[in-house]
C-alpha cells in the first residue's frame, strides 16, 4: 500500500499508531463534553487543552520523522 510505504510503516504499526490517536482523541472529547456540562468539575490536567495540543504536536512530529527515514 502506497500510504504505508510512504510513511515507512507496517500495517500493524500503522494500525496501532492511528488507533492510539483515535482512542485518545475520543476520550479527550468525552472529557471536554463532560466539562462543558459540569464546568464546576476541574478538568484533569492530562486531558486539558494545553496537554492535548502538546500531544497532537508530538504525534505530528513522530509522523514527520517516519517519512524522513
Amino acid at each position: 500500500m502506497k500510504h504505508l510505504r510512504e510513511n515507512n510503516k507496517t500495517y500493524l504499526s500503522h494500525l496501532r499508531f492511528a488507533s492510539w490517536i483515535g482512542i485518545s482523541l475520543v476520550l479527550r472529547g468525552i472529557v471536554f463534553l463532560l466539562h462543558g456540562l459540569f464546568p464546576m468539575v476541574e478538568m484533569p490536567k492530562r486531558f486539558n487543552l494545553e496537554t492535548t495540543v502538546k500531544k497532537l504536536s508530538e504525534w505530528n512530529e513522530y509522523a514527520k520523522e517516519r517519512v524522513r527515514r
